[in-house]
């Protein structure tokens, strides 16, 4: 039995971990997880479980700190080091030019970590294991061509919480996260998908979803295991896009728990125009319904970020969910290449317009392989030592040569608080027009933790467990 253990910094639960891990125990062999931020003694935690293989799902922003904790690992317990992930897809052999890194996986992991394991079992690594890329004992490269895509996801054993559980933050929290299909059909700039259809043509079908029997028994199953929980969260990309699909599913979850399952999920604009399934959906108990807005200034967002909506359109679809009681939370970005603070307050203007339940707003992060990133370095609209140093928040970024960006970032921080309370909005652009940083950002903290508490119904020491955690990671960067 082949032992892997995960190592990664966000207490939260990262769906390939969690399938990768179904399917390796599904197949025999072992998996766990390591928080570094919710482990005091990480490294021991990961020395005395004795993994054959180290793995790190990374993100492009936890990617610096993935390579510092591989390099401690390798002098420490001298295991392979396998990386994966969304940024590594995109730079499969620059990740692996890393003197820390030995194996890197290019596509869905369920597959090839199976092979992987069942090699070691043998007594050595089969460097011929497609979606790897290998570093052989002489230090040269074996580059073996991609896994074909899954295409069945019913065929993948459920996703196994069993490893996070463990973590009385993550088992504390009431909501379960639901992944019912994978890709997306849409091509926005900022978004990593466009790339990855890509990277993966050939390779199957992109876009692929659960059936609603296979979603509704995984379900059943974590009530049944955890009868705490009250919501679910579907985190897919494109969730309630495909209406035949997304009623049937939420007709089947309002009937489970007698009817006292909440949802929530981000659901395109496009397919909220119209009517009676705005009308549907309210009958199955939303929590909220999400929708991606981005940019308030509708010729850069269908332009630039290729989201081909009018702002009609979010109006109708916002005024729909109004009229049935379905309860909105908004998304945008601002800080976007070129954006100027007025286009930034058309973002603002239009939420105040909407009116939602709560406003989520983020600084927009230059994600690599996307085309919103190129165009951005292309036409110099951004800072280009950010792209090396993107962090795991949304929210921290300024540009010190850069004025205007740094008035759009302050009003980031007040955003959500303005659209929230309208009557604050001249006082409040005032101040960050005018880049009284100190003010937004105790505004932000203020606000920030009310939304923890309340949209994420976090409780105190969750709540006190995320600041301890963002101080220590403010500590370490200021160290390196």
């Amino acid at each position: 039995m082949a032992k892997v253990v995960f190592l990664q910094d966000i207490a939260y639960e990262y769906f390939g971990i969690m399938y990768i891990s179904a399917f390796l125990k599904k197949h025999g062999h072992s998996c766990d997880v390591v928080i570094e931020y919710a482990d005091k003694d990480w490294l021991n935690e990961v020395v005395t479980k004795s993994p054959d293989f180290i793995a790190f799902s990374v993100l492009s922003g936890s990617y610096k700190w993935a390579l510092e904790k591989a390099q401690l690992l390798k002098k420490t317990v001298n295991k392979p080091i396998v990386f994966g992930g969304i940024h590594v897809f995109h730079n499969p052999e620059a990740t692996l030019q890393n003197p820390v890194v030995d194996i890197v996986c290019t596509g869905e992991g369920e597959y090839p970590m199976k092979e992987l394991c069942d090699s070691i079992d043998k007594g050595f690594i089969d460097y011929t294991i497609n979606g790897f890329l290998f570093k052989l004992p002489d230090g040269k490269y074996k580059i073996n061509p991609p896994s074909k895509l899954i295409e069945n996801l019913d065929s993948l054993p459920f996703a196994d919480r069993s490893i996070y559980y463990k973590y009385k933050f993550i088992s504390g929290f009431d909501t379960i996260p639901i992944l019912g299909a994978r890709g997306c059909p849409f091509s926005c700039a900022y978004c990593f998908n466009t790339s990855a259809k890509k990277l993966f043509g050939g390779l199957g079908t992109y876009v692929r979803e659960r059936s609603p029997e296979n979603i509704l028994a995984e379900i059943e199953n974590c009530i049944k295991h955890n009868p705490q929980k009250k919501y679910i969260h579907f985190v897919e990309d494109h969730f309630g896009n495909n209406r035949k699909l997304t009623l049937s599913i939420l007709r089947g979850l309002s009937e489970l728990q007698q009817g006292k399952l909440f949802w929530s999920g981000a659901i395109r604009i496009e397919s909220l125009n119209n009517e009676e399934y705005v009308k549907e959906l309210s009958k199955t108990n939303p929590e909220f319904i999400e929708i991606a807005i981005e940019c308030g200034d509708e010729k850069y967002r269908n332009e630039v970020l290729k989201r081909t909506v009018k702002n009609y359109e979010i109006l109708n679809a916002t005024d729909l969910t109004k009229k049935y009681g379905v309860k909105l939370k908004t998304l945008n970005m601002i800080a976007l290449p070129g954006e100027s603070f007025g286009q930034a307050l058309k973002t603002l203007d239009l939420n105040i317009r909407i009116r939602p339940k709560i406003s989520s707003c983020f600084i927009y992060q230059p994600f690599p392989g996307t085309e919103l990133q190129k165009y951005a370095i292309e036409n110099k609209l951004i800072d280009e030592t950010v792209i090396n140093d993107i962090g795991l928040s949304f929210y921290d970024r300024y540009w010190k040569k850069n004025i205007e960006f740094n008035r759009i970032a302050n009003l980031q921080r007040v955003f959500s608080m303005i659209v929230k309370f309208p009557v604050l909005k001249k006082p409040l652009v005032a101040i960050a027009r005018n880049n009284w940083k100190k003010s937004v950002f105790l505004i932000f903290a203020l606000y920030f933790t009310w939304y923890l508490a309340f949209s994420f119904r976090l409780s105190p020491s969750q709540i006190s467990f995320l600041i301890k955690r963002w101080l220590r990671s403010k500590v370490s960067k200021k160290k390196n």
